[in-house]
């Protein structure tokens, strides 16, 4: 029998306060829709979202100019943005050793830059991330990391409402 690790034991509780939000495999909310609009327009970016990063994929709950409604939890920038537990900002994907392989860095769309900021549920679990993603690279700027971590915030206020 294996022993599952601290992170292992972790990782579980977090899966299981996801399913407790009951967030997966609904449709779009126009509130988040919204969210990610704006973090797309704050930034300039390609492409803004609302994100829940399940076992196996992410799944996107509100999204601005991007088509798909999910991707493979293997390519989730957002996966390192929960490991990393606060905001992540990849001023260049292809420098950044989490990511330069990423098939979304090395094939279209060409992701180059990332930043993403944690969403939690009211017990502070870890569920997924606002994030935005553009094509060009971008220097780190506080006040739209500040900015983001504000949208990620109203995100988890809803969830708890």
């Amino acid at each position: 029998m294996k022993m599952l690790t601290q992170t292992d034991h972790e990782e579980l509780l977090r899966l299981a306060a996801l399913v407790r939000s009951s967030v997966l495999d609904t449709a779009r909310d126009p509130e988040f829709d919204r969210v990610a609009e704006a973090a797309k327009t704050l930034f300039g970016a390609a492409a803004g979202m609302v994100t829940f990063v399940g076992q196996d994929r992410q799944f996107y709950k509100g999204r601005a100019g991007v088509d798909t409604a999910e991707t493979p939890r293997a390519v989730s920038f957002c996966s390192h943005c929960l490991e990393y537990r606060s905001l992540l900002w990849i001023e260049d994907a292809r420098d950044d050793p989490r990511v330069f392989d990423n098939p979304f860095v090395t094939g279209a769309p060409y992701v180059r830059f990332y930043a993403g900021a944690p969403v939690r549920d009211a017990d502070g679990w870890l569920l997924g991330t606002v994030c935005v993603v553009d094509l060009q690279p971008r220097p780190f700027d506080q006040i739209l990391s500040v900015t983001l971590s504000s949208l990620a915030d109203a995100v988890s206020a809803r969830l708890a409402a």
